[in-house]
């Protein structure tokens, strides 16, 4: 019974490193296979549907899993698909909650994060650090 849970527990370890890579993959796949095209950019004068606004959660779905899959282990593929989906997502939704879901990488790591921000052009770059500075300003000091 010992060799059995010794085996067990053996196998555990070595499967974890894959099944955290095919994770990785996978939010990778999702977040390529979102239709951003599709999401309606929302402003003041906009009142969206409910189709726009389901549109729009299953973005936000999409990108706060790859953060999670992200803050555990990620690769420069996983990275460049989160900032893109975080600058289209901040260009379209006033709220600027996207910026909310990265949080968790730029607090994992923020020079690694904002050294990813440098693949970007200027204006998306200053984009996502303003739109995730602030979300660590208001989570550190609240809202207001």
């Amino acid at each position: 019974m010992r060799k059995f849970a010794l085996i067990a527990i053996l196998c555990s370890f070595c499967a974890a490193p894959a099944m955290a890579a095919d994770a990785v993959t996978a939010e990778v796949s999702k977040l390529q296979a979102l239709k951003l095209e599709t999401v309606k950019t929302a402003d003041e004068n906009t009142k969206l549907t409910e189709a726009d606004m389901k549109a729009q959660d299953e973005v936000f779905e999409a990108l706060e899993g790859a953060v999670q899959a992200a803050v555990k282990k990620t690769t420069p593929e996983l990275d460049a698909e989160i900032l893109r989906v975080t600058v289209e997502m901040l260009k379209k939704d006033p709220t600027q909650f996207a910026g909310e879901l990265v949080l968790p990488l730029y607090e994992k790591n923020k020079k690694s994060f904002l050294e990813s921000l440098k693949k970007l052009s200027p204006s998306d770059a200053k984009l996502v650090e303003d739109a995730v500075k602030a979300a660590a300003r208001q989570k550190r000091y609240g809202n207001g």
